[in-house]
């Protein structure tokens, strides 16, 4: 997987939900019992989603997560970037520091930077829409 686990939660836990309707607020509980991942996980997961302003949060019986935003403006590279910050698309995918520095790029840079490129646009292009209007495009189990 080139994104974290966390990441990868994220993505299929908000894919979940944008499969739900609008406005149905749907427990950590209920949605990892979905996904089949760990219910304190995914919560910390919520948070950060909820703090990013994309989520709603109400606690209680009734209580849950919803979309606080539309998911067809919620590109698969907000996700990625919220979750795993952008070390994929700015360091050296072999982890060397020197990469970009004086000494010169390690020798895959010029490879990867195309790859790379790609990967960004692909990400940014798709939303979580996207994947919650084809089941097919995605797994969430």
């Amino acid at each position: 997987m080139i994104f974290s686990r966390e990441a990868g939660y994220a993505i299929r836990a908000l894919i979940k939900l944008a499969e739900k309707p609008r406005n149905q607020f749907v427990s950590a509980k209920a949605l990892a019992q979905e996904l089949h991942i760990s219910e304190s996980f995914l919560s910390k997961i919520l948070q950060k989603l909820v703090k990013q302003g994309w989520l709603h949060s109400v606690r209680g019986a009734k209580g849950g997560v919803a979309y606080a935003i539309d998911p067809e403006s919620l590109s698969l590279l907000d996700v990625v970037l919220a979750v795993d910050g952008d070390a994929l698309f700015t360091q050296c995918i072999l982890g060397l520091p020197e990469c970009h520095s004086n000494n010169g790029p390690c020798v895959i840079h010029e490879e990867w930077a195309p790859l790379r490129d790609a990967l960004w646009n692909l990400l940014k292009k798709r939303t979580i829409a996207d994947f919650s209007k084809n089941p097919k495009g995605v797994s969430t189990n």
